[in-house]
Parts: C-alpha cells; structure tokens; sequence
C-alpha cells in the first residue's frame, strides 16, 4: 500500500478508509488518525499537504514541551511536599 499512495486522490481515499473501514470494523475520528498516523504515511501526506504536515510537527513540539513542563511542575511539586513534610 506505501508505493500506492502517489496521488492526491489516493492519500485522501487511503486517509477515508481508515476514518471509515466498512463493515464489521471500527472507524475513527479525525483526531484518533491524527494520533496514531504512521510516520510512512505521514510522509505521503507532506507531499501533497506540507501545510497539514507543518501542523503536525507543531503539535509534536506542543507535546514535548507540556511533557517537559508537567514533569518541571511534579519535580517542584515534589520538592516542595519534601520540604513541608520534613518539619
């Protein structure tokens, strides 16, 4: 299927099988494909929509910097109760 997708109309018609597979299989929304795309088929993507691609590589930045500010704020969190439960 990777060497199938080099038009517009196959990427968008792959991307509508996995929204909406048929019968007897579960579909998904727009944003569970959005989270699990394989990284060869966000690849075809950026060809034909680098604009969708460049929001992709954003939001993979947004997560790593909340992942890097959750963690700074349960290491605070934690030294503070450390701090108060030392007394």
């Amino acid at each position: 299927m990777k060497n199938d997708l080099g038009t517009v109309g196959e990427v968008r018609d792959f991307l509508r099988l996995c929204l909406n597979p048929g019968p007897r299989r579960t579909g998904r929304t727009v944003a569970q494909l959005a989270k699990v795309m394989p990284d060869w088929l966000a690849e075809r993507l950026t060809v034909h929509a680098p604009h969708v691609s460049e929001l992709r590589e954003a939001a993979a930045r947004a997560d790593a910097d909340a992942a890097r500010a959750r963690k700074a704020y349960a290491d605070a969190l934690g030294a503070w109760i450390a701090e108060e439960t030392s007394r």
